[in-house]
């Protein structure tokens, strides 16, 4: 039901980037949830944020606007 989401899935969850993966192939750190079927794994990311829609995306900052993500410019 998550993936029909797609990239929308992150607004959702109020994060920077969402992913659904596999419940058969979850790593052995991840959290399991109180929804049958649905584990959870946290990764800070390594991205910059950008100023106006402070989203973390890996296009934050070009030559013409380097504080803005490829969505806001």
């Amino acid at each position: 039901m998550l993936t029909k989401l797609k990239n929308d899935l992150r607004f959702i969850l109020i994060t920077s980037t969402a992913v659904v993966k596999d419940f058969a192939t979850a790593p052995v750190e991840v959290i399991t949830t109180e929804i049958p079927g649905l584990k959870l794994s946290v990764i800070p990311t390594a991205h910059k944020k950008c100023s106006r829609c402070w989203h973390y995306c890996e296009d934050v900052g070009n030559k013409d606007h380097p504080e803005l993500c490829g969505r806001c410019v």
